[in-house]
Order: structure tokens, then C-alpha cells, then sequence
């Protein structure tokens, strides 16, 4: 089945979000994402009418939700949680050094920049974050942890995956990623 073209809309959003994950949120202005994407500069403030930090918004938004696919796509195939949260680690590793180390997580990096000037940016990174820990910690629950138990799992695990990748881009190895995926599967067995 061929693939729809994408919309403007869609062209500004993903490849905003590829260019934060690369260049973070500072570095890339609405000039170079309308070069990068393709789509007609006037389309830009038709579709987002308040700039920069609304498409970074909702450039979160779209990463988070394909990170969100890939992490329900690992607990549907995987035995486990922990089995899937390996997987995970395992596949975002790959992503990593495919880009030579240049991307990362877009969340995290928009977060880290702007969460304490943005409220509409921090406030989507949030989101985000919240999608993916309920995603792992309903998996926990499945297993038959409490509510609170798989809460702090799923925190846990977010936390460790992200700070993984923070390590990996400094030391431009997936190492830290795959020995965090590992001892995750260990823990949550």
C-alpha cells in the first residue's frame, strides 16, 4: 500500500521535530525548517499562527506519539514488560547510531532547553512523558504489579532510557543504552 503524501502541516511538523531531536530547539529557526521541509513558506503561519513554539509543540507531540507506537508495538510481540523494554532500548540504540549520534530524543532536548521559559513547551513534554509512562506502567500492571509499583517503574524506566541516550550521544556509543535496556529486562523480570 503506497503512503499519502504529506500535508505542509505534516512536512513542518516531522521535520521539525527531526531537526530539534538533531540541532535542538535554540539552533533551528522556522527559516531552516521550511527550507528542510519542503512546504511552501506562506502555509507556515496558516498552520501555526503563534510560530516557532507552537509547531515545537506539537512537533513534541508527533514524536511522542511514534515513540508511543514503538513502545506498544514491543509489549504487543514481546513475552514481557521487561522482554519489550529491552527491545525498546535495543531499537532506539539502533536510530542512534544509524544517525552517527547527531539525533536524540526530541522531548528531552526541547524540555531541557525551554521547560523553565515555556509553559506550552514544557507543558507538551510533559504530555509526552505522562503517554509513555502510562503505556509502561499498564504493561507492569498486566504482569500484576500495583498501581503505584508500576507507576514507579514506568518512571523509573523513562528516566534511566532517557538519561541513556544523553550518554550515548556524549560518548557516541550505544553502549549505554544497551547496558541500561539489560538491566532493566533484569530488574522488572
Amino acid at each position: 500500500m503506497a503512503k499519502r503524501p504529506q500535508s505542509s502541516r505534516e512536512r513542518f511538523v516531522t521535520m521539525a521535530a527531526k531537526l530539534f531531536s538533531r540541532h535542538g530547539y535554540a539552533a533551528v529557526g522556522l527559516n531552516r525548517i521550511i527550507e528542510k521541509s519542503g512546504a511552501p513558506k506562506g502555509s507556515l503561519y496558516h498552520h501555526f499562527p503563534e510560530g516557532k513554539e507552537q509547531l515545537a509543540a506539537e512537533a513534541v507531540a508527533w514524536a511522542a506519539e511514534q515513540f508511543a507506537i514503538t513502545l506498544q508495538d514491543e509489549i504487543a510481540e514481546a513475552p514481557s514488560a521487561a522482554v519489550a523494554i529491552r527491545r525498546a532500548a535495543e531499537r532506539v540504540a539502533g536510530w542512534l547510531e544509524k544517525s552517527g549520534f547527531r539525533d536524540g530524543s526530541p522531548l528531552t532536548i526541547v524540555a531541557v532547553e525551554t521547560g523553565p521559559f515555556s509553559p506550552q513547551l514544557r507543558e507538551a513534554c510533559q504530555r509526552g512523558y505522562a503517554q509513555w509512562g502510562a503505556i509502561l506502567a499498564q504493561a507492569l500492571r498486566v504482569e500484576g504489579r500495583s498501581d503505584t509499583r508500576a507507576e514507579d517503574r514506568a518512571l523509573l524506566v523513562l528516566a534511566a532510557l532517557e538519561g541513556a541516550m544523553i550518554l550515548c550521544r556524549a560518548q557516541h556509543s550505544a553502549e549505554p543504552l544497551r547496558r541500561i535496556g539489560a538491566q532493566l529486562e533484569e530488574i522488572l523480570q
